[in-house]
């Protein structure tokens, strides 16, 4: 069964298993109100009124009084919820809340959902930030051809633009293939290390959403990517810790098993194109 999440008073109190649910109703550490969310909910709820579902005894907390439904603005991220908010507010929520406070973001991230809205959030960043940084590196790449390296610099200004403006229309399939590999090998290195508590969407919702948000900081020129590199890895390494219940040192074990397991293959590809091409090394 899927991990229960519990919050009480808008503060996350973690993901549990059933019988660490049942263990902390025991000890009065978890309330009859506390909220609780698990896979298949389209909401959360009070622990009261999936007890008798779920198989929790609360008879020791006596008569269970009304509890007040979350608020809307509790479940992140609020990208999710831009039909009420709108376009503008819901995507400016996001990317503030991820960057600023993640953990309070990836404590609350709805795990299921589908794939579609985390994707089109991580589309619509990456590629307007990349389009953007290419137009703005044109004039610059046209004066200096050999930014574009030996090889390229001896290219004409007309395919310089061409060039720029195909990858600007092709970028967003990179982009897509990118993060499927990413999330994809996470996962798999959680598994590795025994933290993958929740499904792959999980997973793959958590990398769209912090990929997506540190990708505003491709405008900035020359530390634009660095920044955005640095901030990608904490965010995630955060959301990944949040969303699966696991330790600091478990998630860190699994980030570095997925570099290691991404750097084979780098090797392998790379290495089959050079045998099949003769490419000279």
């Amino acid at each position: 069964m899927s991990s229960i999440h519990i919050a009480r008073h808008g503060q996350s109190l973690g993901s549990y298993s059933e019988e660490e649910v049942k263990e902390g109703i025991s000890s009065k550490r978890f309330m009859k109100d506390d909220l609780v969310w698990r896979i298949g909910m389209s909401d959360w709820s009070p622990l009261h009124e999936v007890a008798d579902a779920w198989g929790f005894d609360l008879s020791l907390f006596g008569e269970v009084t009304p509890h007040e439904k979350i608020p809307p603005d509790y479940v992140e991220p609020a990208w999710e919820r831009r039909d009420e908010l709108g376009f503008i507010k819901a995507l400016y929520h996001t990317v503030k809340m991820v960057l600023l406070a993640p953990n309070h973001t990836f404590s609350r991230l709805r795990i299921t959902g589908g794939f579609l809205n985390p994707l089109f959030y991580y589309l619509i960043i990456t590629s307007f930030s990349i389009s953007i940084r290419i137009l703005l590196e044109i004039p610059l790449i046209l004066k200096n051809p050999l930014l574009l390296g030996p090889q390229l610099s001896s290219l004409s200004q007309s395919n310089i633009i061409i060039g720029a403006l195909v990858l600007i229309v092709i970028s967003p399939l990179f982009f897509i293939i990118g993060i499927f590999f990413s999330a994809a090998v996470t996962h798999l290195s959680l598994k590795i290390v025994k933290g993958a508590h929740e499904p792959f969407e999980a997973t793959f919702r958590t990398f769209c959403y912090a990929l997506g948000s540190v990708a505003v900081f491709q405008f900035l020129p020359l530390l634009g990517g660095i920044i955005a590199a640095f901030w990608g890895v904490l965010s995630y390494f955060i959301g990944l810790k949040k969303v699966h219940a696991i330790s600091a040192w478990k998630t860190f074990f699994a980030i570095l098993v997925s570099t290691m397991i991404s750097f084979v293959i780098f090797m392998l590809v790379a290495a089959v194109y050079i045998v099949t091409f003769g490419v000279k090394v």
